[in-house]
């Protein structure tokens, strides 16, 4: 994660006060936003702030443009009725393109996080330069949003999000995509599009998307019980990774490599990875090694071999050689899983990335086998992701609302 912020006011320092009412006033968004107050009573007796306090914030909102009052509430209480808060979504964008080996998807965003606008536009992964895309990947966001975008809006967007699979270590410039897109890319030109563009970049992990936007899926599902605090969400595509979401908030850990599930190793013996470790997770059970191993399968058995994940899962329950690979691959993933669990001592764990096509049978199998180990595996929630097929976008742009999202500072 890293945030390329405008360098419009230098590094002067934020005094106390500022601090305490950009807090106050963020609260106040956000409790809007999230519904859960709809008034400026409301806002009072849950902020425990006096009624002007609140009233001179709302108006500060207001006058922005990102919430407006809408009439009288309806309430069951007797007296005057207090008057409706709204959020103005549509007032503000969040445009977040995701890097995939068959180009970028452009999705614009709402405050309300809701997709005003899709599309995925083709790049010759081939054609670009393996050791530092970044230039490449820049000059064609500028072009989408310049030329392409049809709802885009500068004046309306609060940040242009970037985001990509891999590794992005804290102090070094490159983004580490070989894995996932067979390149690489530079923070600096990212940099460099942060100033052509004037708008702040903010650079996200996929993994990270995706698993910030299931634990908010699995809060708004249940919102009179509290929110999801602790959850891993394993993300299985090219590569394996993790996020650990950890007291309600993603932990990444002091250097930003927590969660790198892919690189346990659960054979010191086994096959080579480009970390320069042996046996490690991802060799054995990202999409494209199952897919390797069931057509193996059936190249011993004479059978035709799956066109793709989606085709395997639809197969291998009635066909005993892709269902013996697959089940292998559920053992492997339970034997990676395990290691997380006992170090993280978290009971929930979320599958995603495109590992659901193979269905309920391999869930089930992968319960099966972090069962059979019971002494420090009780308790456990197994599930596949449920947030839908916006979700990267979706989960950053919620996080950035969350957690990065300043409205006065």
């Amino acid at each position: 994660m890293k945030y390329l912020a405008l360098e419009t006011f230098g590094h002067s320092r934020i005094g106390y006060q500022q601090q305490v009412k950009e807090a106050n006033i963020k609260r106040i968004f956000d409790l809007v936003r999230s519904g859960k107050c709809k008034s400026r009573a409301e806002l009072v007796r849950m902020m425990h702030l006096s009624a002007t306090s609140v009233s001179v914030l709302v108006e500060e909102l207001a006058a922005r443009g990102l919430i407006s009052e809408t009439g009288p509430a309806q309430t069951t209480l007797p007296g005057r009725r207090p008057i409706s808060l709204r959020l103005n979504g549509d007032e503000r964008q969040i445009a977040v393109f995701t890097l995939l080996r068959e180009g970028v998807r452009y999705t614009l965003l709402n405050l309300d996080c809701r997709a005003i606008e899709s599309r995925l536009f083709p790049l010759e992964a081939a054609a670009l330069p393996a050791d530092d895309a970044g230039e490449a990947y820049a000059a064609a966001i500028e072009d989408i949003l310049a030329h392409r975008a049809r709802h885009f809006s500068k004046r309306k967007a609060l940040v242009v999000s970037v985001c990509y699979p891999g590794l992005h270590m804290i102090g070094e410039d490159i983004f580490h995509n070989r894995t996932s897109l067979g390149l690489n890319f530079s923070e600096g030109a990212m940099r460099g599009l942060r100033d052509r563009i004037g708008l702040p970049v903010y650079l996200f992990n996929a993994a990270k998307s995706l698993g910030y936007a299931e634990k908010k899926h699995l809060d708004a599902l249940n919102p009179d019980e509290p929110e999801t605090l602790d959850m891993v969400f394993v993300d299985i595509h090219e590569r394996i990774s993790c996020a650990l979401i950890a007291n309600g908030s993603l932990y990444s850990g002091p250097y930003n490599v927590a969660g790198e599930l892919g690189h346990v190793s659960i054979d010191s013996n086994g096959r080579p990875c480009s970390c320069g470790s042996r046996g490690c997770l991802e060799r054995y059970v990202n999409q494209s090694a199952i897919l390797e191993d069931a057509r193996a399968a059936c190249e011993k058995a004479g059978l035709e071999p799956p066109a793709s994940l989606e085709d395997l899962g639809k197969r291998y329950p009635t066909e005993p050689a892709l269902n013996a690979a697959v089940m292998n691959s559920a053992r492997l993933l339970a034997a990676g899983l395990y290691n997380i669990l006992c170090t993280s001592g978290m009971r929930r764990i979320v599958l995603g990335g495109g590992i659901e096509a193979l269905g309920e049978p391999f869930l089930r199998e992968v319960y099966r086998n972090l069962m059979i180990r019971n002494v420090l595996i009780r308790h456990l929630e197994l599930s596949y992701a449920q947030a839908g097929p916006d979700a990267e976008s979706v989960g950053l742009a919620q996080y950035f609302l969350d957690k990065v999202y300043t409205i006065t500072m």
